[in-house]
């Protein structure tokens, strides 16, 4: 009877363990890169779709390019992304939006539609809202600039 209660013991304390690794190993994936969201709501159609992404994901998705694609592939994805002489104006750009405070960038507004692009909480946030629709794309800064600078060397 002890024997099995110690057993018992032993697998609880194992998944005890897996389980935390996984809390311990997901909760540094979402404060090394952080998260990007995109969310719908389509009034009209009563739908609606919140979709939480680890930048992380991303990260992997840029990083894996070199194995995913042939060579022409490539050679075609980077010459679609050659920056030219822009490229110091944009990293430049990048960087700045890196470091500057919370602010409004674009803000249009036509009857009851708007567009807002603007810098909140380390993240480059896009709305658009409509009658019917709504949009809100969101994605920390830092991860944009980390994405461009891989895709485009």
């Amino acid at each position: 009877m002890a024997s099995t209660r110690k057993v018992l013991t032993y697998i609880a304390a194992f998944f005890g363990i897996a389980i935390l690794s996984w809390v311990v190993l997901i909760g540094a994936v979402y404060a090394w890169g952080g998260v990007m969201t995109v969310s719908v709501e389509d009034r009209k159609e009563n739908f609606s779709l919140y979709l939480p992404m680890p930048v992380a994901v991303v990260d992997a998705a840029v990083a894996t390019t070199d194995w995913v694609l042939d060579e022409e592939e490539l050679l075609e994805l980077h010459a679609e992304l050659d920056l030219g002489d822009w490229a110091p104006m944009i990293h430049g750009l990048l960087d700045e939006l890196d470091d500057c405070p919370d602010v409004t960038l674009v803000e249009v507004e036509d009857g009851d539609t708007w567009v807002r692009v603007r810098k909140k909480r380390g993240k480059l946030v896009v709305e658009v809202e409509e009658p019917s629709t709504s949009v809100k794309v969101s994605i920390p800064t830092r991860s944009i600039h980390r994405t461009v600078s891989r895709l485009t060397s």
